[in-house]
């Protein structure tokens, strides 16, 4: 992902093509919808499949060649008009982003398995801890194949699509050689009519996962700023555009220190515990990008010192797996977890919608963004209370039959 990053090389690629802000802005959200929102779909036809892997292993194979196309569509580039070339790429991009949601779900209750609860908190630690140390070596590479010593444009970002798509593949390779054994599900495929009020009943009668739903829901009012630190940066702090690759770098660090203390923290404490340090890390994101200008003044050394806020950031992004989604994991009966993890992965595709209205807050008071970052950290701390009295699933008789 690297090498396709949604948050950069996509945004980068559109943007020198010619695409508007509203486009740019408009395939994240598609990203994270598209990610989100069809795994109710996928909790349904997989009720009643003992055996998940093949479902992961056709939703990659179908989503994952997609990247070989969108090289191809970028290799046109200059050949093909602009305008067609961009209503063809928003598509099948977010196509891709659908069918690795589908394939998600499977892959979560693969993964609850494969690996016992006490120690997911390792596998997340070294898996999340590699893949940000290639990360970061990645992120040189896509720098020296954009840069001007660099292929040109546009097979420049058509050898990054081409990289990624062949990573993509080789994962794929790992997946199809995971074995899995057969486990509890659905006695046939609920009909939607019956599906639906199933779920209804699930947040009705399981107290501790509608608590968590709830708890979640205003975790993600972080969501309010997530686009707007890097422009917070540019434009107000008038730092120079950059510093964009400096905190990519920095934002690794963050990311590594926090797959090992949140593994440490899981397998030691618990998924509850390491939600409720998810919570304060992230409550620390909108107040850290606040309080660093008033603290420093120099612009050179501004320009290193913000960098603390990706540092934190990405901290708490890579928090999510072993804290709230390991929580989920547990406390879902096995029977019914493509359902709680579906209905839950369905409900936060709902609220990526939170960036747009922080997006509007900024429009409608004109650039407040320090209004924007307390609205955030205020938000985001209405989750903390219904994390304290949380009974924790690893160590509490709390399953639903």
């Amino acid at each position: 992902m690297a090498f396709i990053g949604p948050t950069t090389v996509i945004p980068g690629l559109l943007s020198v093509l010619g695409a508007s802000s509203a486009v740019i802005g408009l395939i994240t959200t598609l990203q994270r919808a598209g990610w989100l929102l069809p795994q109710l779909f996928a909790a349904r036809a997989l009720a009643a499949k003992p055996h998940k892997k093949p479902a992961i292993v056709w939703a990659a194979a179908l989503s994952r060649p997609l990247f070989f196309v969108l090289a191809g569509l970028t290799a046109a580039a200059g050949r093909w008009p602009v305008a067609l070339l961009i209503a063809l790429f928003v598509p099948i991009y977010t196509a891709f982003w659908v069918g690795d949601g589908f394939g998600s779900l499977a892959w979560f209750d693969l993964l609850s398995k494969a690996i016992p609860p006490r120690r997911r908190g390792r596998l997340f630690s070294v898996g999340q801890t590699t893949s940000g140390i290639l990360s970061f070596l990645a992120g040189f590479a896509v720098e020296g194949i954009l840069s001007e010593h660099g292929l040109g444009f546009p097979y420049n970002y058509a050898s990054l699509l081409l990289l990624g798509f062949g990573m993509l593949m080789i994962s794929l390779g790992g997946i199809m050689m995971l074995r899995e054994a057969p486990g509890i599900s659905e006695k046939a495929v609920p009909q939607w009519r019956d599906f639906l009020p199933q779920l209804g009943n699930i947040l009705k009668s399981d107290t501790t996962f509608r608590r968590y739903i709830v708890a979640r829901q205003l975790y993600n009012l972080s969501l309010l700023a997530m686009p707007f630190y890097m422009t917070y940066a540019l434009d107000i702090l008038h730092l120079p555009d950059q510093v964009a690759g400096r905190y990519t770098s920095i934002g690794v660090g963050g990311s590594v220190l926090a797959a090992v203390f949140f593994g440490w923290l899981n397998e030691r404490h618990g998924a509850r515990r390491a939600m409720q340090a998810s919570t304060l890390l992230t409550i620390g994101v909108p107040l850290t990008a606040i309080l660093i200008p008033q603290w420093i003044r120099d612009p050179g050394w501004l320009a290193w010192g913000y960098g603390i806020v990706f540092f934190v950031l990405n901290a708490a992004n890579n928090s999510l797996l072993p804290a709230w989604t390991a929580f989920l994991l547990e406390l879902a009966p096995e029977a019914k977890r493509p359902a709680y993890v579906g209905l839950t992965n369905t409900i936060n595709g709902v609220t990526t919608l939170f960036s747009t209205l922080g997006g509007l807050l900024l429009q409608w008071t004109g650039n407040n963004y320090g209004l924007l970052f307390l609205v955030t950290a205020a938000g985001t701390a209405l989750a903390w209370p219904l994390l304290i009295g949380l009974p924790d699933p690893r160590h509490t008789a709390i399953r639903n039959p």
